[in-house]
């Protein structure tokens, strides 16, 4: 999602570093958390605009302000998940909805495109708030996934295909499938060949169409209020 949400891989017990950038900090979901009273006082409670992502955008303020949070591994929290496809479906696509109006609380008018530095550290990002001389208009927030080169790629052989460009249709299914050898191949060879555990490719089917979920909610939300925004459930998820 939007901030390195619960990225405590890698993290040892102590304070969670604060990151240069507005929107992408490491937060922890308020299910697990818990809160000062006087950090609350200071920097505001939740925003009652948020009817999901109001941990997110508290973690934002709280990383703007002078106090940090603390990661305790030791503290176990038991969740009830969500118990049916549709159920899960309804949960991201819910949660898609929500979390661009964060964007246009917390940004200017831009197009930001973030990419991951690599698995572990996080992201980087460029900017720019013109274009062609001229301001932009909407708050575009596109983080450069697996998941959304796989697909581009695969429209891309589709759109071929309708337009009738064999060669065209050929280039962009070889390069789907350089991107999915390169992006989930090595881990379907280790769970599926290996290890012999053909639940790995259900995991992946359902990763791969709560995605589309949590896509579609933000970018027709988003386009409400004028956010382009296009992200993936999280920021190390599966390329399908």
């Amino acid at each position: 999602m939007i901030t390195n949400i619960l990225l405590t891989k890698g993290y040892e017990r102590g304070y969670l570093p604060k990151s240069d950038s507005a929107m992408i900090q490491p937060i922890f979901a308020t299910a697990n958390l818990a809160v000062r009273r006087k950090a609350l006082d200071e920097i505001g409670p939740f925003d009652i605009n948020c009817k999901t992502g109001e941990d997110i955008e508290l973690g934002i303020r709280l990383a703007r302000s002078k106090w940090e949070l603390f990661f305790e591994p030791r503290a176990v929290i038991k969740h009830k998940h969500r118990t049916s496809v549709s159920q899960l479906l309804r949960q991201w696509y819910g949660y898609g909805q929500y979390h661009p109006y964060i964007f246009k609380k917390h940004t200017s008018k831009c197009v930001k495109i973030y990419f991951p530095k690599n698995r572990e550290a996080g992201w980087s990002f460029f900017k720019f708030s013109r274009i062609f001389g001229l301001p932009v208009p909407f708050h575009v927030s596109i983080f450069i996934m697996p998941f959304h080169i796989l697909n581009a790629f695969l429209a891309l052989a589709l759109f071929s295909a309708v337009l009738k460009l064999p060669w065209l249709s050929i280039v962009a299914l070889a390069a789907w499938l350089a991107a999915w050898l390169y992006f989930s191949g090595r881990d379907f060879f280790k769970n599926v060949i290996l290890k012999r555990n053909p639940r790995w490719v259900v995991y992946s089917a359902l990763r791969y169409i709560v995605n589309w979920a949590y896509v579609c909610g933000a970018f027709i939300a988003g386009l409400r209020i004028g956010v382009i925004y296009l992200d993936v459930t999280r920021e190390n998820t599966p390329s399908v």
